[in-house]
């Protein structure tokens, strides 16, 4: 009797720790392939001379990389306020960089920084005029515009790039290139056609919707996928020409400063480089992190990208790619995640938070 009550135990045991696998493995391998690509590279840049590039480092140039990290999120918030305030919404400064924030922490622990929608469901709670639907529509239009300002400068940088190289290019490259552009044109104008992306963004909706599902939230916003997806698409009629010139130049402008941010992070480590390749490179490895999830938040992939590019287009070491990579990723990804991760977790002791989605 006690042996099959044993069994009994043990089968609930496995069933309760399978259930937990089930519910984190996605994050589990993300975090495995963040980790392996990350152990792969320093050793691949050898620790010795990453440590040497460091510790020769102008700590003061280090340190006005964190102002630039200020500017950048400043644009972001005024980006992000700009896009609310066609539809109505007005948010003040700090609310919006508290979302920002928080959204931040949602890019931080998820692939292709899908997490950033998190923002959405706690500006539907703090402002209840603004449904969850077009709340989801600023945020994903506000990924549409990060993507349109990189598409833009990679166009615009490329010759450059390749006019600095000395190797003779493979055609794959810039062929590449004009074919990711092309793609990106064509979807930009078919993103808002309900009938062709309306099946994508619903799968999407569902998606988040499952990665920050809570079952000890008491009452829970019911929502159907239908009215997020009608709300998105309505969203989007309100823009005028003049709306996306401003929002374009600021999509460009943080993309810029971002390159800027590299230029001088690299300067730190006495390295000169030229600002139209590092700027292409920030770009293209942002891309290529988006379209291959497979590590949190890009990491890993992204400075996989940057420290082969710089090699070949540059010929900077390893070592000082790498680190100015890593930094750029603990300045505008990790700190502001770990601010955004306090902020969700005081917000969580609130009575008013916002209670996660549950969407049909």
């Amino acid at each position: 009797m006690a042996e099959e009550i044993q069994e009994i135990l043990d089968e609930e045991e496995e069933k309760r720790s399978l259930g937990w696998f089930k519910k984190y493995w996605k994050y589990l391998l993300g975090f495995l392939v963040t980790i392996s690509l990350l152990v792969i590279l320093i050793c691949f840049a050898e620790p010795k001379l990453i440590w040497e590039s460091l510790t020769g480092s102008n700590y003061q140039l280090i340190l006005a990389s964190f102002g630039i990290t200020f500017l950048l999120f400043v644009i972001k918030i005024l980006r992000w306020q700009a896009i609310l305030r066609v539809q109505g919404c007005k948010i003040s400064f700090f609310e919006a960089l508290d979302l920002i924030l928080i959204g931040t922490f949602g890019s931080a622990i998820t692939p292709a920084k899908v997490g950033d929608i998190l923002r959405a469901f706690y500006l539907s709670k703090r402002k209840e005029d603004v449904k969850i639907g077009k709340a989801v529509f600023s945020v994903v239009f506000d990924r549409i515009l990060d993507l349109a300002g990189i598409i833009l400068i990679v166009g615009v940088t490329t010759p450059f790039i390749l006019t600095s190289v000395d190797t003779t290019i493979a055609w794959w490259i810039p062929a590449g290139i004009s074919v990711g552009i092309v793609i990106f044109i064509v979807l930009t104008v078919l993103v808002f056609n309900k009938k062709i992306t309306g099946p994508v963004l619903t799968f999407f909706v569902k998606f988040i919707s499952r990665v920050f599902k809570k079952k000890e939230a008491k009452n829970k916003i019911k929502l159907t996928t239908e009215e997020i997806v009608n709300d998105f698409y309505e969203g989007q009629k309100n823009y005028r020409i003049k709306n996306y010139l401003w929002l374009g130049f600021l999509s460009i402008l943080f993309w810029i400063i971002l390159g800027m941010q590299g230029c001088v992070l690299l300067l730190a480590f006495n390295v000169r480089s030229s600002p139209f390749v590092v700027i292409a490179v920030l770009c293209l490895a942002a891309i290529v992190a988006m379209s291959i999830p497979i590590s949190i938040s890009g990491i890993g992939i992204r400075d996989t990208i940057i420290m082969s590019m710089l090699w070949l287009i540059l010929g900077i070491a390893n070592a000082e790619a790498l680190n100015l990579s890593i930094i750029q990723t603990f300045l505008n990804v990790l700190i502001p995640g770990l601010i955004g991760g306090f902020l969700t977790l005081r917000r969580g002791d609130r009575k008013d938070q916002p209670k996660s989605p549950t969407i049909a």
